[in-house]
């Protein structure tokens, strides 16, 4: 069923070489801007050039943009983020709150006031296997394109 990875659309929120302007933002290409975020986290850059979000300082806030991209372009990010030599394989694909930059210029945290985006969390951060078990471990790319295979119209 390829026409629901093509319809159905992924948000996700970009902070660093995917904006608008900055090296890989033709990775974005074809996707749908929806506006100005920010997430809860200090901005960091590895010693690789790249950045990443330190989501432990809950003081500091990281801007983004927010994109709806198909599930074959987040393929491609995907493959940039986790795969490819420019990134050494850094990044995961999972959730994290994000707040619209115009409706929330004052950078307020409130949970009632945030939407989830899916962003790339720097590997060296621990990643929670829910109840010790490894095979119950899915592969986030992997569960969006089983769910989107699968989705009806909604």
């Amino acid at each position: 069923m390829d026409s629901n990875l093509k319809q159905h659309l992924v948000r996700i929120f970009v902070f660093g070489t995917l904006r608008q302007g900055q090296r890989f933002d033709f990775y974005m290409g074809g996707s749908t801007f929806c506006g100005m975020a920010y997430a809860r986290g200090q901005l960091m850059m590895a010693e690789n050039g790249s950045v990443y979000i330190d989501v432990t300082d809950h003081d500091a806030y990281t801007i983004g943009e927010i994109y709806l991209v198909d599930f074959h372009s987040l393929k491609a990010i995907n493959h940039l983020e986790t795969k490819s030599g420019e990134f050494p394989k850094g990044y995961d694909l999972t959730m994290i709150p994000v707040w619209d930059l115009e409706k929330n210029p004052d950078h307020n945290f409130n949970l009632e006031n945030a939407e989830y985006s899916f962003y790339y969390r720097r590997r060296n951060e621990p990643v929670k296997i829910i109840g010790g078990d490894y095979s119950s471990y899915h592969d986030p790319v992997d569960v969006i394109r089983r769910y989107l295979s699968d989705a009806d119209s909604e």
